[in-house]
């Protein structure tokens, strides 16, 4: 049986400037990928003991923040979310989150959201998500009825 989901635990590090000195603090992160919800992929951060934040940002998104050129300083995304090569270091994707409640900056291995991407694209090939979505459940979930 193909899978239909991926879960894959791995680390970030969280940019830390609350003190004097900026640090990368690690971090677990669990990422998410259902392929009846091709578009997106989650990204869960253990805040604390059994404390999760969880983020959902668009698949595409995260494939156009790998594409860019090491080193670029260039960026996808504006808003909540925003994803850039790291300027010093080639292997570093920086991820950018912000709500009203907070912001983050995290550091990832691209190599390893590379192949994370791949995993999802192998579920999911890219143009065949909309196909995979069950429009009847979803039309009933905003209040309307199937035909």
């Amino acid at each position: 049986m193909i899978p239909q989901s991926l879960t894959v635990p791995v680390w970030a590090e969280l940019l830390d400037t609350s003190g004097e000195v900026i640090e990368l603090a690690p971090l677990k992160v669990v990422v998410r990928y259902r392929a009846d919800d091709p578009y997106a992929i989650g990204l869960d951060f253990e805040v604390g003991s059994d404390v999760w934040v969880c983020w959902l940002l668009a698949r595409d998104l995260l494939a156009r923040g790998l594409a860019l050129e090491p080193l670029s300083g260039d960026q996808v995304g504006d808003g909540d979310v925003v994803i850039s090569p790291a300027r010093d270091v080639p292997w570093r994707v920086w991820i950018e989150l912000r709500s009203p409640s907070g912001a983050g900056r995290y550091a990832f291995k691209r190599d390893t959201l590379a192949e994370i991407l791949a995993k999802t694209e192998a579920l999911v090939p890219p143009g065949t998500e909309s196909g995979r979505i069950d429009w009847d459940r979803e039309l009933t979930a905003l209040g309307g009825e199937a035909a």
